[in-house]
């Protein structure tokens, strides 16, 4: 993406009211940092900031809760096809957790495996907070999980 393409695509944001863009701009530069550590931090030493290994957290969440989940699950969507870097399932999957730790709202991040019809390995990432498949839900369906993670925070363990 050149520099003009990305600035038709930040146009759109300028419109928006002050509360939209202070999330925006959290979650674009929260996924900045994710994609950096995603290219220079080995994943064994990546990994433990995921949360508990193998851990799962509750599917039960506070009513209050609820619209941060869908307000960041919207923002890291929007920014992710607005970044100058790429932005996959595994930036927005951590992007979105970290954003919801930052709030104390547990979640769990799943990392799954499929094969292609050409049996090629894919790998994907999505993340789950109470119900809501927060990033990852619509291309999540026939991969298998083959790791979790969970951030738990205050009552909801």
């Amino acid at each position: 993406m050149n520099l003009l393409q990305l600035l038709r695509k930040l146009k759109k944001i300028v419109k928006l009211p002050q509360r939209d863009k202070k999330i925006l701009l959290e979650a674009f530069s929260i996924s900045g940092l994710v994609r950096w550590a995603i290219l220079f931090i080995p994943f064994r030493k990546l990994s433990v900031i995921y949360g508990k290994s193998n851990g799962e957290t509750a599917i039960e969440v506070p009513e209050d809760e609820k619209e941060i989940i869908f307000r960041i699950g919207w923002a890291v969507e929007q920014i992710s096809y607005r970044t100058p870097w790429e932005s996959k399932c595994l930036v927005k999957a951590l992007t979105a957790q970290i954003m919801l730790a930052r709030r104390k709202v547990s979640s769990t991040l799943y990392l799954g495996v499929a094969k292609d019809k050409n049996n090629k390995l894919l790998a994907h990432a999505w993340l789950r907070s109470g119900q809501v498949i927060v990033t990852g839900a619509r291309q999540r369906s026939g991969f298998k999980e083959v790791a979790r993670f969970a951030k738990n925070y205050g009552g909801n363990k």
